[in-house]
């Protein structure tokens, strides 16, 4: 292992290639569907890295029966994940796995963000330098972080003296299908590593969540005669409230498991799109609505959709209208489960002994609301998975941004972390 120092050196010296690589990556707008020139863009810098990138096919046929796997009814034509792996031809200790999606969310409304979201800008505030623009922080900046991590390695001629593999799988942020994917395709380790904005913190536990689609069927009349038909949009209003009252009841205190006790509100109910009516004369004959609900690790989303079918059917039934004209539920995207990690594991006191060589104290612990990979390998693959990653701010909001000087206190500490996992040799 050099010396912190030397390290220290290293990282200096390749700063503008990693934040001139980050800030290139950040104008590719890899949202859904959208992928490919970001991952092909990946690929060309893990192959000035010799990390012999490869663009795979998601083959659902090959993951659907898997568990993990989250049902969807879109294509993945023409939208690669990729994988790079650094093999030194020996194995001198474990393997490690770098896992960072390139999805982002939309940036819509535009309008909202001070600059092009997908024109990064550099912003100085209270002496702090930021990278702005959609996807810097969630989750672009964490990823540069581990080949950053590679590129002063090299400035330094060391290499890792296990395997490494580096995967930027498609759609962490609507399916994970593509993270179970690469799993499928034989590409794990001995412990993962996923650089979520989380603020140099380490994950100890995430919620399940699942998406669902509300579909109610109206009665379409001219607004002259309003009264005479059946708003969809209206009908739609019902369903939301009986909803609304789930949410409060998975919310009750007594209900909360002692890991999610000190969180406010820890499971949320998000109505994120609804589309219905197709004129202002005339009232809307259907109404489409898309959802995010959520469950605490342990709890099982078969469950969890069975209470979601018996809601929206409870309050249909009472209402004349939608008793005759029952909604349709529909379940596509996320089907994840909670899922927690054993900070006291291997990879846990690695990684805090790490984090503590660099920063000088442990790592703050973290507990999420939302949900990231990491349950595909604790779950599925016995291998344990954490989040560490850079600062970032306005994650799926206007104006999102990662902190660089925490981009670089993390590719410190990957360096640490590659040292005490996988061993460092000289490269050949």
């Amino acid at each position: 292992m050099p010396s912190l120092e030397d390290i220290r050196s290293a990282v200096a010296s390749t700063r503008s290639w990693a934040l001139d690589a980050l800030s290139e990556w950040v104008t590719y707008a890899s949202i859904f569907g959208n992928e490919r020139p970001a991952q092909e863009y990946a690929a060309g810098l893990y192959d000035g890295l010799d990390l012999a990138p490869k663009l795979l096919p998601v083959d659902v046929d090959r993951i659907k029966n898997l568990p993990g796997y989250s049902p969807v009814k879109w294509s993945y034509s023409d939208r690669p994940n990729l994988v790079g792996i650094h093999d030194p031809g020996t194995q001198e200790g474990r393997t490690l796995v770098f896992n960072g999606h390139i999805d982002v969310v939309s940036a819509e409304p535009t309008r909202l963000w001070e600059s092009d979201p997908f024109q990064p800008k550099r912003i100085v505030e209270e002496g702090e330098e930021w990278l702005a623009g959609r996807g810097a922080a969630d989750m672009k900046g964490g990823s540069i972080c581990f080949l950053w991590a590679m590129a002063a390695l090299r400035e330094l001629g060391l290499e890792p003296a296990s395997r490494v593999i580096f995967q930027s799988p498609i759609e962490e942020e609507s399916s994970g299908n593509g993270t179970l994917a690469l799993l499928a395709d034989g590409y794990g380790g001995d412990a993962c590593i996923i650089p979520e904005p989380f603020g140099e913190t380490v994950l100890l536990r995430q919620i399940g969540m699942l998406w669902f689609e509300l579909h109610v069927t109206g009665r379409t009349t001219h607004v002259e005669k309003a009264s005479a038909g059946v708003n969809a949009i209206e009908k739609t209003f019902l369903l939301v409230q009986a909803l609304r009252a789930l949410e409060a009841e998975a919310n009750r205190p007594e209900r909360i498991p002692p890991g999610y006790r000190d969180v406010e509100h820890p499971l949320n109910l998000n109505i994120g799109i609804i589309r219905g009516g197709d004129w202002a004369s005339t009232v809307p004959g259907e109404c489409s609505s898309r959802f995010r609900f959520a469950a605490f690790p342990g709890e099982r989303i078969d469950d969890v959709l069975r209470r979601i079918r018996t809601c929206v059917a409870e309050a249909a039934s009472e209402d004349p209208w939608l008793s005759d004209n029952p909604p349709v539920v529909e379940f596509v995207g996320f089907q994840a489960e909670g899922c927690e990690f054993d900070p006291a594991s291997d990879l846990g006191q690695v990684l805090r002994k790490a984090h503590s060589a660099w920063r000088g104290s442990n790592p703050a612990p973290f507990v999420s609301t939302a949900t990231t990979d990491i349950r595909f390998f604790n779950l599925y693959y016995d291998t344990p998975a954490t989040c560490y990653g850079p600062v970032g701010r306005n994650i799926h909001a206007a104006d999102e941004c990662v902190n660089l000087s925490s981009v670089r206190n993390v590719t410190e500490v990957y360096i640490q972390l590659l040292s005490d996992w996988c061993g460092l040799k000289r490269r050949s």
